[in-house]
């Protein structure tokens, strides 16, 4: 994706098309994959018929930990307008990492982590489903770039 955007630009203007803006371009499809991860996850403890729909087994541990930390340490650093969404999901998402921290992941959430997840959704202004979070099943398609996260390589083979 990263590639066709930079070739966009760089048929527009070849002098504008730089090493420097297509790194720019994958910071930024990184970034926006990220919050999108986060709020993949977010929706899925937050509406049990889409967890059902989606996860046919619990996520790893180590590999959600990771991906809220990486969340966290993006949004803290990014340079976004002091009034965005995403600054206000930092404090919720610190709250997430404490409760999975002592949660055995299964598909059985329990209630304060539905709160939590919903208070995020709140937070990053994602608007309660018409039918409310327990009744909605989530969007008709799935983005097959969203998935659940997997465990952080630890290089090797």
């Amino acid at each position: 994706m990263a590639d066709a955007i930079y070739e966009s630009f760089k048929a527009q203007d070849p002098a504008y098309a730089t090493p420097r803006l297509k790194a720019g371009i994958e910071e930024g499809i990184k970034f926006l994959t990220l919050i999108a991860s986060v709020q993949l996850l977010m929706g899925i403890f937050a509406a049990p018929r889409f967890r059902e729909k989606v996860c046919q087994k619990a996520p790893n541990r180590e590999a959600v930990l990771d991906l809220l930390d990486r969340y966290t340490a993006a949004i803290s650093t990014a340079s976004i307008a002091p009034d965005a969404p995403d600054l206000r999901t930092i404090e919720p998402t610190r709250q997430m990492r404490a409760l999975l921290e002592t949660w055995e992941i299964s598909l059985d959430v329990p209630e304060p982590i539905v709160k939590v997840a919903r208070a995020w959704l709140a937070a990053h202004e994602t608007s309660e489903p018409p039918e409310g979070w327990d009744e909605w099943p989530g969007p008709d398609d799935m983005p097959p770039r969203f998935e659940l996260p997997e465990p952080p390589s630890r290089g090797g083979p």
